[in-house]
């Protein structure tokens, strides 16, 4: 009896949970709020194309080599912000300079 009530309990508590919500970071990234939001912008938006330890797959790895690529950040914003002809699309209709700027961090501070 007391293993169907846990189980029962197990199960209300799975389907309260929210759907689509990028889970809390736990690394380096943890107590930034920029940071964490820049996480979660990168699970909801770029994981998709650049997995979520950005080791690529539709769209090419970044992981270590973001600050490389782009030496300065407003490089990599002017990107994710208007695009790239190779398939990034834009993301200025979509999300504010601030959120840009979030994502940014995340890619250079975290990946």
């Amino acid at each position: 009896m007391l293993v169907a009530a846990f189980f029962v309990a197990l199960c209300v508590a799975a389907a309260c949970a929210r759907a689509g919500e990028a889970p809390m970071p736990v690394g380096a990234d943890a107590n930034d709020p920029v940071l964490m939001s820049g996480r979660a912008i990168w699970i909801n938006r770029c994981a998709r194309c650049h997995a979520p330890n950005g080791s690529g797959g539709a769209g090419p790895r970044l992981a270590g080599k973001v600050t490389n690529a782009y030496p300065d950040a407003s490089a990599e914003i002017a990107v994710v912000r208007n695009g790239k002809g190779s398939g990034m699309p834009a993301w200025k209709s979509v999300l504010s300079e601030a959120d840009i700027a979030a994502v940014v961090d995340y890619t250079r501070r975290v990946l």
